[in-house]
């Protein structure tokens, strides 16, 4: 079993994880305004509805087998 990834393979698992990335500080930062805006029950708020989002992400990183 090789580990070896060609060039494109590459680009491709960077591109993925900046995806990632920005997604999970989308996250954070919708968490830091709910909390400015309506305080503890903000973080409740928008804590719930990222389950989703997150579910969503887990399926995708497996190759999509949900």
């Amino acid at each position: 079993m090789s580990t070896k990834l060609t060039p494109a393979e590459k680009a491709a698992e960077a591109r993925a994880e900046k995806i990632a990335f920005m997604i999970m500080g989308a996250i954070v930062a919708a968490l830091v305004v709910g909390f400015l805006i309506k305080g503890v029950a903000g973080v409740g708020l928008v804590a719930l509805a990222t389950v989703p989002v997150i579910y969503l992400l887990l399926v995708t990183m497996a190759g999509g087998k949900g």
